[in-house]
């Protein structure tokens, strides 16, 4: 006798329909030779068994193994393979060494690879990918997921942490329109192929406005926002509202509203208070602290700096890290406390090696303390950098800040001529101000 309370078996016509449908694909697409439209529909209505000719190409058009479009499951030496890859996704998510993880991940790929087994091999690939990207290994992370998301079976419906990912990875590597590509292309498959998936379209669509503000196009950024929320405000769940205040905190911060900004990022931190999610609490803390140096306001922002910090540490996470060390060091240096910004500034630039764009306010760090130690020799070089990565990178304000400083130095050294020019260059570089990127939430 069945048991009612058993979950029913997928057909293999069942699981053919649902592999084609989570990965875009008409019954078209993965017709061929031998194998009509018509004959696809049969076997997804369970009206025809496929031959093994059939289960064979079915498979290669689907990316995955005929042993799994058979029976839904991996066989032999595929099952184990796939159960420790399938650990290792899990210890990505809840652990706390993904450098370990991510060696682990090496090993893996190889084994996948000799198997032949294009399913297992992409799920390793992509699992390594966002590993790297989550230690901050860009370059080494782009490949990886690049090569992931060629397989189907990888979509943005189903892994959006490895679109955005590669999305972050790209901006972090200075290439801005590939990851505003990737969010758009993202976005667009969640809307035509899996309106069921309402998180995954609102992460794609908070990041995207994120991504937008950074290359300059604010009334895009904003209309993603407000087009998400009228297509799906009514089923954002905490997390997304927070998203959505982080988001309207940055477009504030953006537009010189430092009130607005400081009351969404309250709001957003007393939803994730209310839902105890730390690390999320912690990254909402210190873009709180971000916006209030942007403001000037260094001594307010080491508190929600410091309580970030420590949070992230103590969880062993280093995504972002660097950058709110940064916003650290740039406190101590503007309270002329000279040796902890030296130490904060020389961590951040450890934390930020494999991201050199994003250096540039650390360097501004310790060229403030060299500044305050009359030390102009070890000083110019570092303004320089300083001022020249911040502006390649659109940080207007604060390269106009690092700008000043550099002439007030070379001002009291008598070199008034020198100083007058960084002066009217921090001018211009004032009247372009945009704020820094504060980090989406997730």
């Amino acid at each position: 006798m069945n048991d009612p309370k058993r979950e029913p078996t997928e057909t293999l016509g069942e699981r053919l329909r649902r592999l084609r449908k989570e990965q875009g694909l008409s019954q078209q697409s993965i017709s061929g030779p031998g194998l009509t439209t018509a004959h696809i529909s049969r076997i997804e209505a369970g009206l025809r068994r496929p031959s093994v000719r059939a289960i064979r190409a079915l498979a290669k058009k689907l990316d995955v193994t005929p042993e799994y479009l058979e029976t839904g499951t991996q066989l032999g030496p595929r099952g184990d393979l796939e159960l420790r890859i399938a650990d290792a996704e899990l210890e990505l998510r809840i652990g706390t060494r993904p450098e370990a993880t991510a060696e682990n991940l090496q090993s893996l790929i190889s084994e996948a690879r000799a198997l032949g087994d294009p399913l297992i091999t992409a799920r390793a690939v992509a699992a390594l990918g966002v590993a790297l990207s989550a230690t901050s290994s860009y370059a080494q992370a782009i490949p990886l997921l690049e090569e992931a998301i060629a397989s189907r079976t990888i979509t943005p419906a189903l892994r959006p942490d490895v679109y955005l990912a590669l999305a972050r990875a790209h901006s972090a590597a200075g290439h801005l329109a590939e990851s505003i590509s990737v969010l758009e292309t993202s976005l667009d498959f969640v809307r035509e192929h899996a309106t069921e998936h309402v998180g995954a379209y609102m992460r794609f669509a908070v990041h995207l406005s994120y991504a937008l503000t950074d290359a300059g196009r604010f009334e895009e950024a904003r209309v993603v926002l407000q087009k998400a929320m009228e297509e799906h405000g009514d089923d954002v769940d905490r997390r997304a509202q927070v998203s959505n205040y982080w988001t309207l905190a940055r477009i504030a911060a953006m537009s010189g509203e430092t009130p607005a900004a400081l009351e969404h990022m309250r709001r957003a931190i007393a939803l994730l208070e209310a839902d105890e999610d730390s690390l999320a609490l912690a990254k909402a803390e210190g873009a709180y602290g971000q916006i209030l140096v942007l403001d000037g306001r260094f001594e307010e922002a080491r508190g929600p700096l410091d309580s970030c910090v420590s949070t992230l540490e103590r969880a062993g996470r280093s995504d972002d890290l660097g950058l709110f060390v940064t916003d650290q060091a740039i406190c101590a240096a503007e309270l002329g406390d000279v040796d902890e910004a030296e130490r904060l500034a020389n961590k951040a630039l450890g934390l930020l090696e494999q991201s050199p764009r994003e250096q540039g306010g650390a360097i501004g760090a310790l060229a403030v303390t060299r500044a305050i130690k009359k030390d102009a020799t070890g000083a110019e070089p570092l303004f320089a950098r300083a001022v020249d990565l911040l502006e390649k990178d659109s940080q207007f304000e604060e390269a106009g800040r690092f700008c000043r400083a550099w002439a007030s130095l070379l001002g009291d050294q008598g070199r008034r001529e020198e100083a007058a020019g960084l002066a009217a260059r921090a001018d211009g570089l004032e009247k372009r101000v945009r704020p820094r990127t504060l980090r989406p939430s997730s």
